[in-house]
């Protein structure tokens, strides 16, 4: 929410976060040619087979967002939290070569419901109120990812990856809406394990937000938020009911925040965190 309190304004510098994507894919590049001297090809066709698919999952997120107090007017140095938990939908592909270390995989999914606001209404001269409601949320997530498979079995392979994001909140609060986005890039790793028709997926990703903005049209507000890093955390056990179909359910938590903005018109938006925590089950197809 944006505050109407006049503190200094966050220097955002622009230069320095574009550096930030030939950097990661500088990292990427010094490990490729270790990987592909040292991922046998002898289970690559098996690891094909399992990796080409495509699925539909249905879930919940629980999001928890807060927004810091930079100048001391909250005992806790909270101007407000947000909780709930809204319902989504994705969809995604997964392609593994059988003839070269080489997986691509990409994921679309949208989330829409309530959260609960908890926090304060400002009332000038740096009077706080407090105020509870109901926000709504629209969210859209799209990612891509490239890894690497180093298959040390027809049970086990990791998968060393690079993956770029793109997040979209329409955040509609009591009083207007807020428009946030963001694009991130990350490195991680996965393993998967499959001894049977059971399978087990871990995986894990830091990185850091690479562009974030914030628009509220009711204020003419339009500004360059700053970037923090975020990391990731997720694990999918599957079952295959047929060769051609899987069932499966996946954990995935995942946290980053926004720096403060410049000061526009009088308002800006404070430093913040977000923390979504997503459970979902789906129905993946081998094609």
């Amino acid at each position: 929410m944006l505050t109407q309190l006049s503190p200094k304004s966050a220097n955002c510098n622009l230069r320095a976060l574009a550096q930030n994507i030939p950097n990661l894919l500088k990292k990427f590049k010094l490990f490729l040619p270790i990987l592909l001297l040292i991922a046998p090809p002898a289970f690559a066709q098996t690891w094909a087979e399992y990796n080409q698919t495509l699925s539909l999952d249905l879930g919940t997120v629980q999001q928890r967002y807060v927004e810091n107090d930079p100048f001391g007017l909250t005992t806790n140095g909270v101007l407000l939290t947000e909780r709930g938990t809204i319902k989504q939908l994705q969809l995604a592909a997964r392609w593994q070569s059988d003839a070269h270390p080489v997986l691509l995989q990409a994921t679309a999914s949208r989330s829409n419901g309530g959260t609960h606001y908890d926090g304060y209404l400002q009332a000038g001269n740096n009077v706080l109120i407090p105020f509870t409601a109901t926000t709504g949320n629209i969210m859209t997530d799209v990612t891509v990812r490239a890894g690497v498979p180093i298959a040390r079995s027809d049970s086990v392979q990791w998968i060393p990856f690079i993956e770029f994001q793109r997040h979209q909140w329409d955040r509609r609060l009591a009083q207007y809406n807020e428009n946030f986005t963001h694009t991130a890039g990350l490195l991680g790793v996965q393993w998967q394990w499959r001894p049977a028709a059971w399978s087990v997926e871990l995986e894990g990703a830091v990185g850091q937000v690479l562009s974030a903005d914030m628009q509220a049209p009711i204020f003419g507000f339009n500004q360059t938020l700053g970037n923090r890093g975020l990391w990731q955390l997720g694990g999918t056990i599957a079952y295959d009911l047929t060769p051609k179909w899987r069932a499966h359910t996946t954990f995935t938590t995942r946290h980053f925040g926004y720096g403060q903005s410049a000061l526009q018109g009088g308002v800006l938006l404070p430093t913040n965190q977000t923390q979504q925590t997503t459970l979902s089950i789906g129905l993946g197809w081998h094609y």
